[in-house]
């Protein structure tokens, strides 16, 4: 008889916790509940929280306004914003916007066109920490700061809808997307577009390729981090914990052996190799440990572990693997139980 996790009827009772809880991937509680009590404090009590030896800062990240800013009625931006693609390209002037992410930065940039060539132009450079979104909103805003001293009918065009549904929605928790709300409804001489992306649109490719050029050129722009950043932080700052509780941990080790590194992820093992490696299986060393059996030995008479029963036990000849050298022992482990996981 086995349990769910495919250990022999008691056999998931006795393996150390620690074992358990790398195998199946589950981070040990008193870590989560530190992950939750910190974003929390960080999130939403606005208040600086140690998670250990890791500070988090509130200021470092974005904050979320609950309260309606706009009385409804007057959240009158449906005239001003438009996803209908009517893209005509007249060379008449605009201001095109983007935004563009690599492992190494994030660039945020518009141009103005007028006669088919550029009149002006700006580059943000952002942190890696930074999302295209982030980085397309701030062009927008950015934009709509050049566009106010036009004096005349302007279009912004974005290849960004999820942006432009940000900005229309008057439930918005995003700061900068409330900044840009209150400005349109200033500004009625200012229109946001959408047209779709890389389809040779010049006012399009012209910002897409600044944007681009941004992350290594733009201006250091400084924006604070988003709120699903501030979680993943907070979750790797408990991988790394809890992998050096693993790592210097008294119980496990014959599983530790196996898998040195945690991981949120379960090993995916089957059954048999998750008794092999914990040992907690029908072998006798296990039932002599817990006062099953009177004496450890197999019928051949040599230690019944499971390590014996996989190179020495003559039962088993010929299931046997070569008996590795102790320098080997732990490599021929690691193959043939880790497969799953490549």
């Amino acid at each position: 008889m086995s349990d769910v996790w495919g250990f022999p009827r008691g056999g998931r009772t006795t393996t150390p916790t620690a074992a358990l809880q790398v195998v199946i991937g589950l981070q040990p509680l008193h870590l989560q509940i530190q992950q939750e009590a910190t974003y929390a404090r960080v999130a939403r009590a606005r208040s600086s929280s140690n998670f250990f030896t890791v500070v988090f800062s509130p200021t470092n990240y974005e904050s979320k306004s609950s309260e309606i800013h706009i009385y409804p009625p007057n959240f009158l931006l449906h005239n001003q914003i438009s996803f209908a693609e009517n893209y005509i390209d007249s060379g008449a002037k605009a201001i095109y916007t983007d935004g563009s992410k690599t492992d190494e930065s994030t660039g945020s940039a518009y141009c103005i066109l007028e006669n088919y060539g550029i009149t002006a132009s700006w580059q943000g450079k952002l942190d890696r920490s930074n999302w295209v979104f982030q980085a397309e909103i701030l062009a927008i805003r950015i934009a709509i700061e050049a566009a106010s001293y036009l004096h005349r009918p302007i279009k912004i065009w974005t290849d960004s809808l999820s942006s432009l549904m940000a900005i229309l929605n008057p439930k918005s928790h995003h700061g900068r997307v409330r900044e840009i709300q209150t400005l349109l409804l200033s500004l009625k001489h200012i229109h946001l577009r959408w047209l779709k992306a890389h389809v040779g649109y010049l006012g399009n490719e012209c910002a897409d390729q600044l944007a681009k050029e941004a992350i290594t050129k733009g201006d250091t722009f400084l924006l604070p981090k988003t709120l699903s950043y501030l979680k993943a932080e907070i979750k790797s700052a408990a991988l790394s914990i809890w992998q050096d509780n693993w790592v210097n941990g008294e119980t496990g080790r014959s599983t530790h052996d196996i898998v040195p590194s945690v991981s949120n992820k379960p090993v995916g093992w089957n059954r048999e190799e998750i008794m092999f490696v914990t040992g907690h299986g029908p072998f006798p060393s296990y039932l002599h440990r817990f006062n099953l059996r009177a004496h450890d030995n197999c019928s051949c008479g040599e230690e019944g572990d499971p390590m014996q029963y996989a190179t020495k036990c003559r039962f088993t000849l010929s299931w046997h693997f070569e008996t590795p050298s102790v320098s080997l022992k732990l490599q021929w482990l690691k193959n043939i139980l880790t497969h799953n996981l490549s």
